[in-house]
C-alpha cells in the first residue's frame, strides 16, 4: 500500500533566533527547539521516498534556499547530527520506516528526520514524498532468529530525539500494521 502527499512548508514571516548553537548542531537537551517546519520524527511505515526540495518566495517563484541551514535533517544511530540534506536534481531518496525497521528485526533502523525553516522572511519549501507501508491487517512479525531486542537496541534508542517515542513504547510482538498504526497515532495525538 502505499499514500503520496505533496508537503508544503509556509513561509514564516518571523525570522527565528539561530544564535544557540546547541540548537543548531541538534545537541541541545531540547531537540523541539531545532526546527519550526516539522519536528524531529520517524515515519511508521515501511519506507519513504522523497524527491528534492523546492523552494518559493512570496510570489511563487522558484528559487535557490537563501539559507545554507534550512532542509531535511537526520540523526545517525549514534545521534550524530546529518544535515542539510541535499538531493541531486532528479534524485530519489528513501528512508526506512518503523516498519522495515521491524521487518528486518533491527537490521535496518528507522530514520529520525525534521525539517529546519528558512531563516529568511517569505521562503516556503515544497516536496513530494510517498509512504510505502503494508496492508492494514499485514503482520508485523519478526525474521527468524531475531529478537524483539534486536528490534531496537537501548543505544539507538537514547539516541533518539526527545520527541521521537521509542519503537518497544508502541509495536507489541504479534501485532499487525492497524494496531501498530492505531498505537503510534495514538502516542502523538
Amino acid at each position: 500500500c502505499c499514500k503520496a502527499r505533496l508537503l508544503h512548508y509556509f513561509a514564516t514571516d518571523e525570522i527565528t533566533d539561530s544564535s544557540n548553537k546547541d540548537v543548531d548542531e541538534g545537541k541541545s537537551a531540547d531537540d523541539t527547539q531545532f526546527s519550526n517546519w516539522c519536528g524531529w520524527h520517524n515515519d511508521h511505515g515501511s519506507l519513504t521516498g522523497l524527491v528534492p526540495a523546492m523552494y518559493h518566495d512570496k510570489n511563487g517563484n522558484i528559487v535557490q534556499c537563501p539559507d545554507e541551514d534550512a532542509g531535511l535533517y537526520i540523526k545517525s544511530r549514534n545521534g550524530d547530527l546529518v544535515g542539510p540534506v541535499t538531493l541531486p536534481e532528479n534524485a530519489l531518496a528513501f528512508q526506512v520506516g518503523e516498519t522495515m525497521q521491524v521487518h528486518t528485526g533491527g537490521w535496518l533502523h528507522a530514520t529520525p528526520h525534521a525539517v529546519r525553516g528558512c531563516n529568511t522572511s517569505g521562503i516556503s519549501r515544497s516536496t513530494f514524498a510517498v509512504f510505502m507501508e503494508p496492508e492494514y491487517h499485514s503482520p508485523m512479525n519478526l525474521p527468524a532468529g531475531r529478537s524483539v531486542s534486536d528490534t531496537q537496541c537501548e543505544k539507538a534508542e537514547k539516541s533518539l530525539p526527545k520527541t521521537v517515542r521509542t519503537l518497544r513504547s508502541r509495536w507489541k510482538l504479534g501485532m499487525n500494521f492497524g494496531e501498530f498504526s492505531d498505537a503510534t497515532f495514538a502516542a502523538f495525538h
